[in-house]
Formats: C-alpha cells, sequence, structure tokens
C-alpha cells in the first residue's frame, strides 16, 4: 500500500511539472520571470546540482544536424533529467518558482527537436537556459558550456 502511495505521489509531481511547463513554458525566454533571492543567487541542492550537470552533458554534445533518433534521445534524456529535478530537488519555495522557468526552458527545447523537427532552435533555447543557469543559482564548480 505504502508503495502505492509513493507512486502516485511520483507520478502527481511529474504530471505537475508537465502540466505547469504546458501552462507557463512557452514563449517567456531563458531569463523571463526569474528573480534573484535578494539580489544573492538562489542556493542549490545536490539533485540540482547533479542534474543540471547532466542536462547540461546532453546539450554540450548535441548537434543541430544530428538525426531524428540522436534529436529523440536528446528530448528523452532531458525528460529524465527533468523528471530527477522535480521528483528529487529540495528547494525553497521561490527557488523553486525560478527553476521551473528553467526547467520550462528545457521541454520547450526538447520538443523543438522532435516535435516541431527544429533542432537548431530547440538545442539553443536549451543553450540559453544552461547559460542562463548560473546567473541565478549557487552552483560551486559548474563549467558552463565552454565554445562548443
Amino acid at each position: 500500500m505504502r508503495m502505492k502511495l509513493i507512486i502516485i505521489a511520483l507520478a502527481l509531481l511529474v504530471g505537475g511539472g508537465l502540466a505547469f511547463y504546458h501552462l507557463h513554458g512557452h514563449g517567456h525566454g531563458a531569463e523571463g520571470g526569474l528573480q534573484l533571492n535578494a539580489g544573492q543567487k538562489w542556493q542549490t541542492d545536490q539533485p540540482l546540482r547533479e542534474g543540471m550537470e547532466r542536462i547540461r552533458g546532453l546539450v554540450i554534445v548535441a548537434s543541430p544536424t544530428g538525426s531524428a533518433s540522436d534529436m529523440e534521445a536528446l528530448a528523452n534524456g532531458i525528460q529524465q533529467q527533468v523528471d530527477y529535478l522535480i521528483a528529487n530537488c529540495k528547494l525553497a519555495p521561490a527557488a523553486d518558482e525560478a527553476l521551473h522557468v528553467m526547467i520550462a526552458d528545457l521541454l520547450e527545447g526538447a520538443d523543438l527537436v522532435t516535435k516541431k523537427n527544429d533542432p537548431p532552435s530547440g538545442i539553443a533555447v536549451m543553450r540559453k537556459a544552461l547559460e542562463t543557469y548560473p546567473k541565478y543559482f549557487d552552483h560551486a564548480g559548474w563549467s558552463g558550456l565552454g565554445d562548443t
């Protein structure tokens, strides 16, 4: 019974994240709606840092000229990491709200590379979100995207 409740709770969390994306995720850009924490970057937790590093790894090697299966793998990888963030991050409510802006952009990029068949735009949206991330979140050791 307890396992059933956990599964239901996780499904609601993931579904809630997707609903948030569909309601709020279109057309705001990586920095639209983001706020600092009284002029300071938001604190991060280990799950956020791990998930964002994994997302960075996916995006940094993504090629706009990749095959449809490459784009599907990229989008699936982004979705898996977003699901991980939603299930595991324990941030202050305002920090969580800021994170949802970035999550929406990452999911928008995933949608562009697959359903909209526009890999260059999708990857650009994801890269912009990852370039914005360290401006708002204190992630020690974040190495950015480099010159790729």
